[in-house]
């Protein structure tokens, strides 16, 4: 629901804010106390030791840029949720308190230094083309590369499931498939070992089909 424009009150003068959310479309809504990050490539955490949306209470938390507030309506950049998620908050976001200050921040080995490396992503000719022609119906989007360089940023990080690396059969055409959705295209990203390749294909009601072709490094 929506809540009354007041509450908006000085929140304008804040550059950054944090968003509390549902994670609402995991689709397998068990949960396990392990988990396998696509970082570490097969090897076990601790559901709370990762970023997993399989979670026991399914909250996400986002830093997102402030751009402009109209009536009751926030308009936020550096969003990391989809279309329709419902928000349970916003709280501004505060330097002093929301930085660690001078402690030394620690992370496990495998952030810093992930055993999965990153793919490179190239797109083929018909895939800006089509970007190109649907410039004008990007929904948050502001150029064609901003939109290329989402798409890279999602892909070169190899988001499949460790389950679906182990088990994909890269001679066929499905088994190297992975479709997500940003603004609104829908990209449909075919990986192959050794070379990458992207390309959008079929787009329908304003949405954008693509196919990418990606490999690991090495």
């Amino acid at each position: 629901g929506t809540v009354p424009a007041q509450t908006m009150l000085g929140l304008g003068e804040f550059s950054h804010v944090w968003l509390l959310w549902v994670f609402h479309d995991n689709g397998n809504r068990s949960v396990r106390p392990l988990v396998h990050p696509p970082r570490l490539d097969g090897a076990k955490q601790g559901v709370f030791a990762t970023r997993t949306p399989h979670r026991p209470n399914p909250i996400g938390l986002s830093l997102c840029r402030l751009e402009e507030i109209t009536g009751d309506a926030v308009y936020l950049s550096s969003v990391d949720i989809i279309q329709g998620t419902p928000i349970l908050d916003i709280k501004p976001f505060l330097a002093d308190f929301d930085s660690p200050g001078p402690d030394p921040i620690r992370m496990p080995w495998w952030i810093r230094d992930s055993p999965v490396g990153t793919l490179d992503v190239t797109f083929s000719p018909s895939a800006l083309r089509q970007l190109e022609e649907l410039e004008e119906s990007f929904t948050h989007f502001r150029s064609v590369q901003e939109a290329k360089d989402t798409i890279v940023d999602v892909l070169k990080w190899d988001p499949r499931s460790v389950h679906m690396r182990k088990t994909a059969n890269l001679s066929t055409s499905s088994g190297n498939l992975y479709v997500f959705a940003v603004d609104s295209i829908d990209v449909f990203a075919h990986f192959e070992v050794g070379e990458s390749i992207a390309e959008k294909e079929g787009e329908k009601e304003g949405e954008k089909e693509g196919e990418k072709e990606g490999g690991k490094e090495g």
